[in-house]
């Protein structure tokens, strides 16, 4: 594999680590909030957060 190769592989490893530790943390916070679930699911304290989360996505 060429230098440029590897740096660019190396680049998005981080990014996609990044990604994934943010939404972790994301869950983890609305969690200990109450709003969702450990699983992600919103719980039925906050039933109009569905119309935002469907939007977003």
């Amino acid at each position: 594999m060429k230098n440029k190769q590897t740096s660019l592989l190396l680049a998005l490893a981080k990014k996609l680590k990044k990604e994934t530790s943010t939404k972790e943390l994301a869950i983890k916070s609305l969690s200990s909030a109450g709003i969702v679930t450990k699983n992600g699911k919103l719980t039925k304290s906050f039933p109009n957060l569905n119309r935002v989360f469907s939007v977003s996505e």
